[in-house]
């Protein structure tokens, strides 16, 4: 099995490009032996695309959680007010960033991970 899975990941990216063209048989038959790849694609792509979310989403959170305080307190670019929104609303806008870029990691990661598994955009987080 441990054989099987290396040689099966070994050409899975030469697989994630090809589509059959041919008859309805042979892509049915393509498709079920190919559904194996695309489960090992989604988890790998699940497992990359969560950290991946958590990070850029949450630095997002920390700066939109620094504008809004120093917003409130009355300039968006004033130095004191942007140190106030760095202390107060950074780490809330990080926590809060961080929950929900692993949410959307995971989605991008299911959703590449299926339809283009072991592929780039799998690897690689895009605002979508």
């Amino acid at each position: 099995m441990l054989a099987s899975a290396l040689v099966g990941a070994i050409v899975a990216p030469s697989l994630a490009a090809t589509k059959s063209s041919s008859s309805s048989g042979d892509s049915q038959f393509q498709s079920v032996c190919y559904f194996p790849v695309r489960v090992v694609g989604t988890v790998v792509g699940t497992a990359v695309g969560v950290p991946e979310g958590m990070v850029k989403d949450g630095v997002k959170g920390a700066l939109m959680g620094t504008k809004w305080v120093a917003g409130k307190l009355g300039d968006e670019n004033g130095m004191y007010q942007t140190w106030t929104g760095i202390v107060a609303g950074g780490p809330v806008g990080l926590v809060g960033g961080a929950a929900y870029g692993s949410f959307d990691g995971a989605w991008h990661g299911l959703r590449t991970g299926y339809e283009k598994p072991f592929s780039h955009d799998a690897f690689t987080f895009k605002e979508e």
